[in-house]
Formats: C-alpha cells, structure tokens, sequence
C-alpha cells in the first residue's frame, strides 16, 4: 500500500470525515433554504399581485398610496432575500435583469456596515450616473460581499476597506480593497492577475471564491486579484449596457388584453391574483386547480384558449406534464409556466415567481404577441 496515501496517515481519515459531514451539513441546509423560499416566493406572489392592484386603483394623491409603494418596496426587498436563499442550494446560473448599479452599490453598502467588523474602518465611494448592467442584483451583490470578507481578512486589524466602481467603454470595473492604514504605497504598480475557479479555495484568504469566480463568468465578466505586502484588491469587471427606462414610484399602467387565457395553480391565493390581474385588464380567463383539472378544462374549451399561465410544481400532474397532453390537444398553444425555483426549462416561456401585476401582463403580452413556433420536449 502506498504510504503517501493520506486516508493511512494518521488524523488522514478524521480530517476526510470532517469535511464530508461539513459538505453534508451545508447541502442540507442549501436544501432547507430553497424549500422554505419557495414558499415564501408563493406568499409574496399574493401580497404583490393584491399590492399592485390596489396601487393600480388609486390616484397617487391618495391617502393610501404612500403606504402601498412603501409595502411594494418591502416585498422587492424580501424577494431579494428569496432569491439569496435559493442560491444557497441552485447552481450559479443568474437571473438576468437590467439593474442601477449605483442603487445597487448603495444597498451593499448599508449591508457591509452592519456585517463587518467594527475595527475594519470602511470607506464607499459616492456613485452617479453609474451605467445599468444587465445581472442578478442579489448575485452581483453576494460577490461583492464575500469579496470584501474576503480581503478584510487578509489584512491586520488597522486597515481601510475601500468600495468603487469605474466606467469603462464596454464594461464596469468594481473594485474591493483594504489597505494598511498609513502604508498605501505612492506610486506601485501592481499586476493583476485572473482568478481560476479550481484555485480560488485553496487559500485560507480566498474561501468561496470559487463561486464567485462562477456567478461573474456567467454574467460574462471577469474577476481579478492583486496583492502586495500591504494590501489585496478584488476587481470586478461586469458588461455595461444603457440605463433603462426608470421605473420607481408608481407602477406603470397594466395593459388591456382581449385573449383566453388558462391559469392553473395549487396554491388557491396564488391563483386568485393572477385571475383577478387578468379579468381586471380585460382578459377572458378560466382557472384549475392542479395540473389534471387544467388538461380537463382546455381539452373542453380549446379553441377559446390562447395561452395557458401553469404553475411548474402542481402535486398530480406537473405543468410540463400538463402542457405536453394540452399540445397532443393543440400542438401550437402558447404558454407560460412559473415556479418559486429557478428553472431551466426549453419546452415554454418561463416567469418566476414572486411576479407583480406588471411582469404578469408583460410576459403574457410578449409570448402572445411572439411569432415563435412553441417549443417541443
């Protein structure tokens, strides 16, 4: 037997069984943690649908609308800390959205002062007119985080943590730094040098960078290190695209529709929003209550549905297994599937779940008006 084999030498086998119950223990609790975000994507599907009707019936002089925005603004803010529970337990793939950079770098910012130690004095640059980036906000801002963890532990207690972005011609750099405080070097050019996801966590000082290496690649980015005897640097360099179109304040007005639609989910709540956000704007819609009474009711109105809106995870039949006997039916009916999880799914469009009135009505506008043959397993 070979002596150099680490199971034989002593401690070998102890230390091996540490790590797996470690990776056990963290993959239960990845599980645990997208369990119970799915959950609360379904409860925050209804305050968000009920929010948003309401706010859709009132003028923004009245009494109650301030106190609506301020309840649609706390929902967005718990859907962010959904979507970081699910990540715990999903792969990198992000969910891609145009985001304010600058909005986003603030809220990091109010995170990062909390959660830091009290010794690491830290210092954030004021950003405007920052470019929108096309991310997963809650991703983007988990990297910036565990980034800067990351260097503040690679320096003595007395040093600086400093947060900036800067614009590029195609992309954005972000940058996390600490730095002893009173040896910042005048002139020193430093190399910086590309993370590889295979050595990111090798180090004690680089813990999980490895995913995070992941996540940005997966936004079409980079992430590079520098170090030298009195400070590390993280950069971040994300693809920028045009700012979009505002959109804070009150919601944008729902547009009519006219077409059948078939909405099908287990959770009643859920269900009844998106009916009443559908009938509200025009539309002729019909309901079910899992995936079997949804095939029941389109094989006996199929010529007067257009699309159908299927929850993914009905007990019964699934709404991929609903949707492939609906097209034995029709075999070009459009849909529409939605799901607390995030899914990757090449047989109907896909809309995740919390969703507002407004994304509703768009994705059921976008995949009625799309010229596309529906997609087959």
């Amino acid at each position: 037997m070979d002596p150099n084999v680490t199971m034989q030498e002593p401690g070998g086998r102890q230390e091996l069984e540490r790590e797996l119950r470690k990776e056990q223990k963290l993959e239960m609790m990845g599980a645990l943690a997208g369990f119970i975000a799915h959950d609360l994507n379904n409860e925050l599907t209804v305050i968000l649908g009920n929010v948003g009707l309401a706010l859709d019936s009132v003028d923004e002089d009245h009494p109650l609308h301030e106190g609506l925005i301020e309840a649609q603004r706390a929902c967005h803010r718990c859907v962010d800390m959904t979507h970081a529970l699910l990540s715990l337990g999903q792969g990198v793939k992000p969910e891609i959205k145009p985001v304010e950079l600058d909005q986003l770098l603030k809220a990091t910012e109010r995170i990062l002062r909390k959660v830091l130690p009290s010794t690491v004095p830290t210092k954030f640059a004021k950003h405007t007119h920052l470019p929108a980036i096309m991310a997963d906000a809650t991703q983007i801002q988990q990297v910036i985080m565990n980034l800067a963890a990351n260097a503040s532990r690679s320096m003595p207690e007395e040093s600086l943590l400093e947060v900036q972005a800067k614009n590029g011609p195609k992309f954005v750099t972000i940058s996390i730094s600490v730095s002893s405080v009173g040896r910042l070097p005048e002139t020193g050019k430093r190399m910086f040098v590309p993370l590889s996801a295979s050595k990111a966590n090798r180090e004690e000082s680089t813990f999980g960078l490895g995913r995070d290496i992941e996540i940005v690649r997966a936004h079409g980015g980079t992430i590079d290190m520098a170090r030298d005897e009195t400070s590390v640097t993280f950069r971040v360099s994300l693809p920028s695209t045009v700012r979009p179109e505002q959109t804070r304040g009150r919601m944008k007005t729902l547009v009519e529709g006219s077409a059948g639609v078939l909405i099908a989910d287990d959770e009643g709540p859920v269900r009844r929003a998106a009916v009443q956000i559908l009938l509200r704007k025009g539309y002729n819609v019909m309901e079910a209550s899992d995936g079997e009474e949804a095939v029941r009711v389109f094989q006996e109105n199929a010529d007067a549905i257009d699309l159908v809106f299927l929850d993914m995870t009905m007990p019964g039949l699934s709404g991929l297994e609903a949707l492939e006997q609906m097209r034995e039916i029709r075999p070009k009916i459009k849909a529409l599937v939605a799901s607390g999880y995030p899914q990757d799914t090449a047989t109907a469009e896909f809309l995740a779940k919390p969703y507002s009135p407004l994304d509703l009505v768009r994705r059921i506008q976008d995949v009625l008006n799309s010229n596309d043959e529906p997609a087959s397993a």
